[in-house]
């Protein structure tokens, strides 16, 4: 095939055409946020201690091993009253009136009975609440809204962690 030459007026008029879409490619990316930046949630699970080392005990002390850890992600203070944690199955802890947690600041609630602090809660149940096999918890703002999902997979000889 023989290349047929561009006229000086033909070669500007595509060299410009391919520089304004460059320009514009190059705006449009920079404008686009992150993916991760267009999601803002006030809570973050930080981490769900499904399995304590050794052997389940029936015991309040193997119970209270057993906790999920939460952020609060967001610059102001967050009045935790009625928001709710859940499990698969029937689980379920509401946070009681005047729970509040600082920006930064990160509360754990264990699974068995204790007395609550400013950094501890306890959910107060005589069992043990996250499956050793996988479980996924769920944390609801007081609304009803799903703030974040923690999936906990069990596979040969490997934990894996998705929140």
């Amino acid at each position: 095939m023989v290349a047929t030459p561009l006229s000086p007026a033909r070669f500007l008029s595509r060299t410009l055409a391919l520089g304004a879409a460059v320009v514009l490619a190059g705006t449009m990316l920079a404008a686009a946020p992150p993916a991760e930046a267009a999601v803002t949630k006030p809570l973050d699970i930080v981490k769900v201690h499904f399995e304590p080392k050794g052997s389940d005990k029936p015991t309040n002390s193997g119970y209270t091993q057993e906790y999920i850890q939460l952020r609060n992600t967001g610059s102001r203070t967050l009045n935790l009253s009625g928001y709710v944690i859940r499990d698969n199955g029937p689980q379920k802890y509401t946070f009681p009136k005047g729970v509040t947690l600082k920006p930064g600041k990160t509360l754990t609630i264990r699974s068995g009975k204790g007395s609550s602090s400013s950094t501890t809660r306890y959910w107060g149940k005589s069992s043990y609440i996250w499956n050793n096999t996988g479980d996924t918890a769920r944390i609801y703002d007081a609304k009803g809204k799903r703030l974040e999902t923690c999936t906990i997979t069990r596979g040969t000889g490997k934990t894996t962690q998705t929140c």
